[in-house]
């Protein structure tokens, strides 16, 4: 997993921010960081000419963050903190994929129906939409979905 860097003024934040990231694998260090998270928007385009960088956001600074992205800063984490989204990020900025060699071993099936409802969620649970873009007919994702619920009764989707 990658080494983090943190540079954030709230302590809170910070502490938050840095037990998400290990309870997901990555180091959070000082030292020679993959990645490296600001709350600072003028720190963030200077940092990230020379490594990825990222910038705590919350919801009246997206303008900011989006300006920062416009020059060189990789992206953004929305502040409130929602687990899994730093560590989502922190991967996508270190270049890791969702394919990890961890992965390699998963049976068929279970990447099948993993990606069939990724893809539910990213078309917000349009269904005609998500067959559409899986490329099968509405009847099949239908179907595909019923097994699914049928092995996982909880709701996925």
């Amino acid at each position: 997993m990658a080494r983090v860097r943190l540079s954030i003024a709230d302590p809170a934040h910070g502490l938050t921010l840095k037990t998400l990231l290990e309870a997901d694998g990555h180091t959070v260090s000082e030292n020679e960081p993959g990645v490296i998270i600001t709350d600072d928007f003028v720190q963030a385009v200077s940092l990230a000419a020379g490594c990825p960088t990222l910038v705590l956001a919350g919801i009246t600074q997206l303008r900011d963050a989006v300006e920062a992205m416009q020059r060189g800063v990789f992206g953004y984490i929305f502040v409130p903190l929602v687990p899994g989204e730093a560590a989502l990020m922190v991967r996508r900025a270190t270049g890791f994929t969702a394919a990890t060699p961890e992965k390699h071993d998963v049976p068929l099936g279970d990447v099948e129906t993993e990606h069939i409802l990724d893809t539910l969620r990213r078309c917000k649970g349009n269904r005609a939409e998500a067959a559409r873009r899986l490329g099968i007919g509405r009847n099949t994702l239908w179907r595909k979905l019923k097994r699914i619920e049928a092995k996982d009764p909880g709701d996925r989707a």
